[in-house]
């Protein structure tokens, strides 16, 4: 830990000093006070401050990223260090968190168990390698909650939460805003341009409110294809939401909520062989998100106690289209031209239900706690093909099969279709949670909790068309029978969490939490012997870990400063290890064990009346502890070696400054600095499929006026293009142009206009 400890010295030192410098400049110093923030993540009866919850929590306010026409959970990333977001398409993404991650976004891997649970409010949407992008969400605040959350928010939240928190309609008053944001993109990029709408009605006077909030955009493409010369990665989104608020009586309180999304765009995708930002795409590439979310939440103050109830419903949609001419060329034909116009589609249709209770004690006892019950029960269908023009009559010429026909030979679900697969899914979850925390001689909190839970899957799958159909197949005789399985897997086990907090006193506190997390096992899709040499485990087990935190949250200087730091070690055991076979067949086992050890700091300054600083870095290493045996030489994990898909270190910077003018006008000048350094996309070169993502840094900055209802904005992103690549996947075709490069939207200028009424 010697690194860490020298990087938060040298970090805590650099704050003092840039407050030192500001005091000898500024002589007006200090009437203003470190803005305080609630936050709901204690799952408690009410909000608390941030600054008294004895856990490591990044709290995001929309404001400061809508300023630079920004929301998704990319840019929410470059705003936490400890958080990285690698992104494909709109809503084909992945979160790390801590360094835990042993694989990188795999769209047709329905198995891949989330490690990182993202809520909107109490309503669970993860779904791993594909969160949804909503900008419609009308938020209060996001609260980004790192390392395990296991004890309140399940084993999805194995390495941490993101949880984003809703405006409520207000019942006594008629307002609402617009917002037009229009930009250009610089390199291949064009116009962008959307509309922000929300108003709030009370419907009923103290009793009945609705807040409406509509979005619709078009962003350009920045990436060109070589073949025709137009961009390829266009997006387009409209999204709506409706929230209703009903204060039955004074003790009840009820909330319901519609959200609708529909994105269509592209992939980010180019190949490193080419030009910058330049991609061969023989057939258009898509990417299509419908969404509907329900939910329903009603809070009852019983006295002594608060009744928490959320029931939730999603209904999610997806088709991910990629222009798939290499594979398809080189594992059909041998890689000989001419190159076969492939469209590899992965649909995914998904239907989950969840319901949540929770207790939450009242009052100033000694003794407060959270007791509760969750299930959960949903379904994700998908289905797999590769459409690929005239397959059939070529393939009918090169293995004299006159008349061949893909659907009538090989099942496939369309002539010129050589695979076909569905992989159909039905998970069904139950767990009971509590925590308490009792406080001794007004300064020590004592934290105990526990989650049981259990968890079941049923599994079923079925590969036709010529690549679906290698069981009995060999590389001489390819032709074999579809492949089919159907298996159960069945988890349950408990989740502890206990946590010391010493309370100095109300502006210094210092606190200590050791955690398990958990996930889920799962079902392996069949990996055919004879084609690809290896016999793989019908199922998977579950993983976990225990994560060992010490931390110190501290406000200075009159409240002026805040100064947050925590130091965690993580062991992570039976981990689910993914298996990339050269075949293109994968799958997952349990094996061996890796440890993450980091640290983070949080500070921020309030430097005058008007200017504020704000600091957050965050140092980890992730690593196997002993090599990782799994059956395949080459992909064995050598011991020591690296986690892939985790930066070593990542810093934000960020600064804003309000300069009054005429009446109650005002400028505001704002800028956020982040930096992501290097990852790999595999433990080690000798395991295959090894590629650098490189490091980046994103210079935002804005320039705003307000004047009365009205404000208006001129701002600027990735400005120095200093984000490039987002995601690398290896190349291990020979025809292929280089690795496939997944591209950040480079430099974007824009203004907006925002009036209130």
């Amino acid at each position: 830990m010697g690194k860490q400890v020298k990087a938060y010295r040298a970090l805590a030192l650099w704050s003092m000093g840039a407050l030192a410098a500001a005091q000898a400049a500024e002589t007006d110093v200090g009437t203003e006070k470190i803005e305080r923030v609630e936050v709901t993540a204690t799952r408690a009866a009410g909000a608390v401050d941030v600054q008294q919850v004895p856990a490591a929590i990044t709290v995001l306010k929309p404001e400061g990223l809508a300023r630079y026409g920004q929301g998704n959970l990319a840019d929410i990333a470059n705003l936490v260090p400890a958080m990285s977001v690698q992104q494909q398409a709109p809503g084909v993404n992945n979160i790390t968190m801590r360094g835990l991650v042993v694989r990188g976004i795999v769209p047709s891997e329905v198995q891949d168990a989330s490690l990182v649970a993202v809520y909107i409010d109490d309503m669970p949407v993860t779904l791993k390698s594909s969160n949804p992008d909503l900008k419609v969400l009308d938020l209060e605040r996001v609260e980004v909650l790192q390392g395990p959350q296991g004890t309140l928010f399940g084993a999805g939240a194995m390495a941490g939460a993101v949880r984003q928190i809703t405006q409520k309609p207000e019942l006594g008053e008629l307002f609402g805003t617009v917002e037009a944001v229009g930009s250009d993109t610089s390199g291949f990029g064009g116009v962008n341009r959307n509309l922000r709408g929300m108003v709030n009605l009370p419907l009923k006077a103290d009793v009945l409110g609705l807040r409406l909030t509509g979005y619709t955009g078009n962003d350009s493409g920045y990436i060109r294809n070589q073949v025709n010369g137009k961009t390829t990665n266009d997006v387009s989104t409209n999204q709506a939401r409706a929230a209703l608020r009903l204060r039955a009586s004074p003790e009840l309180m009820v909330d319901a909520s519609i959200t609708a999304s529909n994105i269509k765009g592209g992939v980010n995708d180019a190949y490193a062989g080419l030009a910058p930002f330049t991609t061969i795409a023989l057939l258009p590439q898509t990417s299509n998100d419908n969404l509907q979310l329900y939910n329903l939440g009603v809070s009852y103050d019983m006295g002594g106690a608060q009744l928490v109830s959320s029931t939730s419903y999603l209904h999610r949609d997806t088709l991910y289209v990629t222009s798939a001419q290499y594979p398809a060329t080189a594992f059909i034909f041998g890689g000989k031209n001419p190159l076969m116009q492939a469209a590899y589609t992965i649909g995914n249709a998904v239907q989950d239900f969840a319901q949540e209770f929770r207790l939450n004690s009242k009052g100033g006892g000694p003794l407060k706690w959270t007791a509760g019950a969750f299930l959960e029960s949903g379904k994700r269908d998908t289905r797999q093909d590769e459409p690929t023009t005239g397959f059939d009559e070529r393939f009918a010429i090169a293995h004299n099969f006159p008349g061949y026909d893909s659907q009538a030979n090989d099942l496939a679900f369309q002539p010129n279709d050589f695979f076909s697969g569905t992989q159909n899914t039905r998970s069904r979850q139950v767990a009971l949670f509590a925590e308490g925390t009792y406080t001794v001689w007004d300064q020590l909190d004592l934290t105990a909790g526990l989650r049981l839970f259990k968890g079941t899957q049923d599994f079923d799958l079925r590969f036709t068309g010529l690549f679906g159909n290698l069981i009995g197949a060999t590389p001489t005789a390819p032709v074999g029978q579809p492949e089919a399985s159907n298996s159960s897997a069945t988890s349950r086990g408990a989740n502890p969490r206990f946590a010391a907090t010493w309370r100095v006193d109300r502006e210094h506190m210092l606190y200590a939490s050791a955690g398990k997390g958990f996930r889920y096992g799962g079902n392996n899709q069949p990996v055919p012997f004879n084609f690809c040499g290896v016999n793989a485990p019908a199922t998977f087990a579950p993983d976990s870990l225990w994560n060992y935190e010490v931390g110190s949250k501290n406000t200075l200087l009159d409240q002026r400063m805040t100064l947050n730091a925590s130091a965690y070690v993580i062991e992570w055991k039976d981990v689910q290890v993914f298996n990339k076979l050269p075949c293109t067949y994968y799958f997952t086992q349990n094996a061996g064990k890796l440890r993450s050890e980091g640290l983070e700091l949080e500070t921020a300054l309030k430097l005058t009346r008007h200017a504020t600083l704000g600091l957050s870095a965050a140092y980890n290493h992730a690593y196997a502890t002993r090599t990782v045996v799994t059956g395949i030489a080459a992909q064995n994990i050598p011991e020591g070696s690296r986690a892939p898909y985790a930066p070593r270190l990542s810093a934000t910077a960020t600064a804003s400054h309000t300069i009054p003018v005429r009446g109650n006008d005002e400028v505001g000048i704002a800028a956020s600095y982040a930096y992501h350094s290097d990852a790999y996309t595999n433990f080690a070169a000798a395991q295959g499929s090894y590629a650098q993502i490189p490091s980046s840094n994103t210079l935002n900055a804005t320039i705003t006026y307000k004047t009365g209802a009205y404000e208006f904005g001129l701002f600027g992103t990735n400005l120095t293009n200093g984000a490039k690549v987002s995601d690398v996947t290896p190349n291990t075709i020979a025809i292929q142009p280089g690795d496939t490069l997944f591209m950040v939207r480079p430099r974007t200028v824009g203004l907006r206009a925002k009036a209130r009424f």
